[in-house]
């Protein structure tokens, strides 16, 4: 009889002992799986910090072309009410000149009585 509950023993411990690797088989399966998933999300990471660095180099450029186009409308602004009052400074002296032409001529006159 100890010799049966020593083979079983044997035989328990052999069956444990294909459970226990097929554990660690289990685990070192889960284990890469573990470190694939590792490496995709580094190399993902790598990748989005590398986009994130695009990101910011284009809005920095956005930026500084905004503030240009800002500066310019300014000056084109400027630029326009100065031409504006030139023109009108021209326009009124043209119509000074105008009439003082006519009025030479006799063609006109200023009357103050309606």
């Amino acid at each position: 009889m100890k010799m049966q509950n020593q083979g079983r023993g044997l035989q328990k411990s052999e069956s444990e002992r294909y459970r226990q690797v097929a554990t660690d088989h289990n685990v070192l399966s889960s284990t890469d799986a573990q470190m694939d998933e590792i490496h995709r999300l580094r190399e993902s990471i790598r990748r989005l910090l590398t986009d994130n660095e695009e990101l910011c180099d284009l809005c920095c450029f956005l930026d500084d072309d905004r503030e240009r186009y800002r500066h310019d409308a300014v000056e084109w602004q400027k630029l326009h009410q100065q031409m504006a009052t030139e023109i009108t400074k021209k326009v009124f002296q043209f119509f000074l000149s105008c009439t003082a032409f006519i009025c030479a001529l006799g063609l006109f006159r200023f009357s103050t009585v309606p």
